[in-house]
């Protein structure tokens, strides 16, 4: 009779030993630090394991204690959400239904930079993890293109966006897809045939963020597309320059074939330009007629004070054209006293040709 109730307890338990166990899952981010790049966007991982369908729970990450991100009820509720991250944070609608609550953050800027708590909210579990954000400043190269002469040393700019200090960091330079310089480590194949330091950065400057590569006594050799990176544990930034290298003595003044013929009262353009097209931004040019100066360019301005009298607030040269060899002279108001032979020069051109003349007729109107 005692063996009575032991028999109905394991009947009415049966069932027990048929159930699974139903334990939570866990809420995971990475142990190790996240990096971006300012101005870019980044991810920032957070998923339930094994996967489960979070896009009706309650998900929300924070930074300390604003809200960053605010999903409940199925949809993004951004009335909880810091003004400073409005129109920046979003989740995966399709990630949602297989456990991923990574959160996308865009346009990142260093005021991002922090902790971060991802957490989702359920009636039988509460759990949350936490994450690390780096933010370091973008790597920008301020000339996309550089013309320099064959022999001549040039440097090319690249440097943090926000001075910060580099000096721990990979700082490497690529010439197509050569290494040319690495943390002080050059081409030694080159290094050994120029047989100099034909590389070299400004280290001084690295605590600020200067990353520039000067390259001294240029080849025609070194023309090309040249990549500035900045790598650190977390991220690599990188910018390019184009440097077209031009051989001394290749280029030349060109003048027009035909006079130029305008009216009394108009504006004359004396046409001139070097061939092949080449920066003249660094170079003195001059305009004259009849020995009197017409305009002269010096020093990356204009020099009125060395320009005849009569030639005063008439003249002009197409400024944002000189990169791309272009000399042409404008000369408003013409008079006939204006009509003779231009001379379009360059003094220290180290080409064949540093000089042509353009004719110039004006003629009345009637």
């Amino acid at each position: 009779m005692k063996l009575i109730p032991v028999m109905l307890l394991l009947l009415v338990c049966s069932d027990c030993f048929l159930t699974e166990d139903t334990k939570d899952p866990d809420l995971v981010c990475p142990s190790k630090a996240i990096g971006a790049v300012k101005s870019e966007d980044v991810l920032l991982p957070c998923h339930l394991e094994p996967p489960m369908d979070a896009s009706a729970e309650t998900v929300k990450w924070k930074q300390g204690n604003h809200v960053v991100h605010h999903h409940h009820g199925g949809k993004h509720d951004s009335s909880k959400q810091l003004e400073h991250f409005r129109g920046r944070t979003s989740l995966s609608s399709e990630g949602l239904t297989e456990g991923n609550l990574s959160l996308t953050l865009s346009s990142v800027g260093l005021l991002d930079e922090g902790r971060y708590k991802c957490s989702v909210h359920t009636e039988s579990m509460n759990k949350m993890c936490y994450i690390k954000l780096n933010v370091e400043p973008n790597v920008v190269c301020p000339s996309e293109h550089i013309e320099v002469t064959a022999g001549d040393d040039v440097i090319l700019p690249c440097r943090l966006e926000t001075p910060a200090d580099a000096s721990g960091k990979t700082l490497q330079w690529r010439q197509g897809n050569n290494i040319v310089y690495e943390n002080e480590k050059h081409d030694t194949a080159k290094e050994k045939e120029r047989n100099t330091e034909w590389l070299s950065l400004f280290p001084e400057e690295l605590a600020a963020g200067n990353l520039s590569l000067k390259i001294s006594a240029v080849r025609l050799e070194d023309n090309g597309k040249y990549q500035c990176s900045l790598i650190s544990q977390l991220v690599k930034r990188s910018c390019s320059i184009f440097v077209t290298v031009v051989s001394a003595g290749d280029r030349e003044v060109v003048g027009p074939d035909e006079p130029v013929t305008v009216e009394v009262g108009q504006v004359a353009v004396l046409p001139c330009h070097l061939e092949p097209p080449s920066s003249l931004s660094d170079l003195t040019l001059e305009w004259t007629v009849n020995n009197s100066k017409v305009h002269i360019h010096r020093s990356h301005k204009d020099n009125p004070s060395m320009q005849d009298e009569r030639f005063r607030n008439r003249t002009s040269l197409f400024n944002s054209e000189l990169d791309r060899g272009n000399i042409s002279l404008m000369l408003k108001n013409v008079t006939t006293e204006d009509a003779g032979n231009f001379s379009c020069f360059v003094p220290k051109l180290d080409g064949k040709v540093r000089r042509v003349n353009v004719t110039l007729n004006v003629v009345k109107t009637d």
